[in-house]
């Protein structure tokens, strides 16, 4: 009450900086009391359209009357007169304030002379921000569909001139024809005078997508992604709520734009993880919402996907989808040959403990590419040099000081990196605990495999496409463009290399280690990783040219290894749905994760016992928990978790489960007063580490 004496009224943010975060319990109670009135005031804009000042010569004056000006002003205002020339031998009739002054050498002070005295007309004109401004659009090619892109065509315009919400699931193999469906579709959407959103992974909102949506649809075309500025974000916002775009692209935050009668919406790569908000609250789903939405605007669902997320291949199993499949590549392009290497039988090389990175097979592929002039992705989904840097004389391993994991190894610096929290130092010469030199580097990262590659293959032109080398504005775009042109040879990266590519040159893809994410403990490890070895072989073998792919793996007879070399999602999905079911994970069953997280670690735990007593059991769900979490350190948070997990046939849509919640989490509140625990809820994760 003191601080609030001193100012009247003072933002909350100054109080909390003056007082500390307890403020608030005490401001709930100022306010239940009557004493104070808490208000939400909304800030200013902080961003606003952008403006320019556009120039031209008055139309009152002919080019001889400019002619004369320039030679009556060459002596007393040379900058003007400079500013006509340029005005007059300029190509085009209008030039901003900012090119003329450029060119001319002249100041905004000569140009406004020239105004006042009406030789000259100044115009403030709107600069639209876009992040692709600089793409090179190509008219569209005229395409022959085949009968499976015709069949789906065919479906969806049904399903568009009902008027009604529907879901369609599109399963179509790599290189199927996905994307001209979708811009079939739209095409239809436009012409009965609706519009369309496509939503696609950030992963692969390359300029390469954009480019070719907006050969088709000009600018109708909005893009939402992060790595627009806050300008370009607010035009592209703006002019879609002004109705000035009729189609909008971008990843999951993409599905609440302003857009206006709404009549189709795409989820490309359905499957995808990133569609899914983990890190802050709301934890929403950009697939599951997208089906929401179009409940409410009556309009059609496209999910498309080569590998369909298992909770979406079962909807469409059991009639809650219409399926639509798409089995062949096209122009009959057949499906690229892939290979299992079995690494735990390759030789060890003599005096060397590093693992083998390329098996025989895989170095005699690549030779034979490069010798043909076909170009190689290598791919693993693993950035930086090793995983591990460790001591073999004491065993030391070097870990995050603010996470409960190893720090990976970076060439570049020699810097030991965490890609949890960001926390970075020097490598040490010599091992910290015990003085010893004996220091190993364990595990492989996409540094390591370019090192490799390169002393294998001399002369090799490789690029590396991770996190590391993608930072920058358009990184994605020049990497990519680079690759096409045929400037690089072997294209090694992370998951960004796996997703939406088409490069016809292309005939082997390799696949550094397929074990990465396989052994995860995640229900979800053995889908992610069929999918990954999918969507990845998929980039193999374009137009006239066989595509080989190399797997690389200890595990080779695993069921999803087994039928990604087969390209047969329906066994895959049949041997994941016996496992599922008999363990009852989804989509036989509804997950929530409670994840607890703080600072001090026997606070955390015991908050999370104190949640779990609270919640009743009952028939209708299993509690799991409370457990640490797999990662049981991150950014200096101890985590704790409970899973709670709802039989669909007991509770199907999870309403006993989430009740019980609430209520424990009510009675919790009554109770307690811990700030230093933070609860998140996350209904349906995606992962439960």
């Amino acid at each position: 009450m003191l601080r609030l004496a001193t100012q009247n009224p003072m933002p909350v943010s100054r109080l909390v900086r003056a007082v500390g975060k307890n403020v608030y319990s005490s401001l709930k109670q100022l306010r239940d009391k009557g004493y104070v009135r808490i208000e939400l005031e909304l800030p200013g804009a902080k961003v606003k359209p952008k403006h320019e000042t556009i120039i031209r010569l008055s139309e009152k004056l002919t080019e001889d009357q400019i002619g004369q000006l320039v030679h009556d002003l060459q002596g007393k205002a040379p900058r003007q007169a400079a500013v006509l020339s340029t005005l007059l031998s300029a190509s085009s009739s209008v030039m901003t304030r900012a090119e003329v002054c450029r060119y001319a050498g002249a100041t905004a002070q000569a140009v406004n002379a020239l105004a006042a005295r009406e030789y000259v007309i100044l115009e403030r004109r709107e600069v639209l921000r876009d992040y692709y401004g600089g793409v090179s659009i190509a008219p569209p090619k005229k395409l022959t569909l085949n009968p499976d892109q015709q069949n789906a065509i065919a479906q969806l315009k049904r399903a568009l001139d009902a008027g009604v919400f529907s879901t369609h699931l599109l399963h179509g193999v790599t290189g199927s024809g996905k994307t001209q469906v979708y811009i079939e579709a739209i095409y239809h959407t436009l012409a009965k005078g609706r519009s369309a959103i496509v939503l696609v992974p950030e992963i692969a909102l390359t300029p390469q997508t954009v480019r070719r949506f907006r050969a088709h649809f000009g600018d109708r075309v909005a893009v939402f992604h992060s790595r627009m500025s806050a300008g370009e974000r607010y035009d592209s916002w703006r002019k879609t709520w002004e109705g000035k775009h009729k189609i909008v692209i971008g990843p999951r935050s993409a599905i609440f734009s302003p857009l206006k009668n709404i009549g189709l919406i795409i989820v490309d790569e359905e499957h995808e993880p990133s569609y899914k908000q983990t890190d802050q609250a709301p934890r929403y789903n950009g697939r599951d919402i997208a089906v929401v939405r179009a409940q409410v605007e009556k309009a059609v669902v496209i999910l498309g996907s080569a590998t369909p997320a298992v909770e979406s291949y079962f909807n469409a199993s059991i009639g809650k989808y219409n399926l639509i499949e798409m089995k062949s590549r096209i122009d009959d392009v057949p499906m690229p040959e892939v290979e299992i290497v079995d690494m735990r039988h390759e030789p060890k090389i003599i005096g060397r403990k590093e693992p083998i990175i390329f098996s025989r097979r895989l170095r005699k592929k690549i030779d034979e590419k490069l010798s043909r002039g076909e170009q190689i992705i290598l791919f693993l989904n693993r950035r930086g040099f090793a995983t591990m840097f460790k001591c073999h004389d004491c065993g030391y391993t070097a870990t995050c000081e603010n996470c409960d994991i190893s720090l990976t190894y970076h060439v570049h610096g020699r810097l030991l990196k965490c890609h949890y929290c960001g926390f970075t130092r020097r490598a040490p010469d010599v091992c910290p605990e015990c003085r010893g030199r004996d220091v190993m580097l364990r595990g492989i990262g996409t540094q390591r495999v370019e090192d490799e590659l390169r002393e294998l293959f001399p002369g090799v032109k490789a690029m590396r496409m991770d996190m590391d080398t993608t930072k920058g504005r358009n990184a994605h775009d020049r990497v990519l463009s680079k690759f096409g042109r045929g400037e690089y040879q072997v294209l090694l990266g992370t998951q960004m290399v796996a997703k939406g590519l088409d490069f016809p040159n292309v005939t082997l893809v390799g696949v550094i280690s397929a074990d990465t994410e396989l052994y995860f403990p995640d229900f979800r490890a053995a889908e992610r990783t069929f999918q990954l070895l999918t969507q990845v072989a998929g980039r193999a073998g374009r137009k006239d040219k066989l595509g080989e792919v190399v797997i690389q793996t200890f595990s080779p007879e695993h069921y999803s290894l087994q039928f990604a070399k087969k390209h047969d999602y329906e066994s895959f999905f049949k041997a994941e749905l016996f496992d599922r079911k008999s363990l009852l994970y989804p989509p036989y069953s509804r997950l929530i994760n409670i994840l607890f997280k703080g600072p001090e670690e026997k606070r955390v735990e015991a908050v999370a016992v104190q949640i779990a007593e609270l919640i009743p059991p009952h028939s209708a769900y299993r509690i799991l928990g409370p457990t640490p979490a797999q990662m049981v350190k991150i950014q200096n948070n101890y985590r704790w978790q409970i899973i709670l997990m709802s039989d669909k046939q007991n509770d199907a849509g999870g309403r006993e489960m989430k009740q019980a919640l609430r209520g424990a989490l009510a009675k919790f509140k009554e109770k307690h007063r811990s700030t230093k625990v933070q609860i998140s809820i996350d209904v349906d994760p995606m992962s439960i580490l």
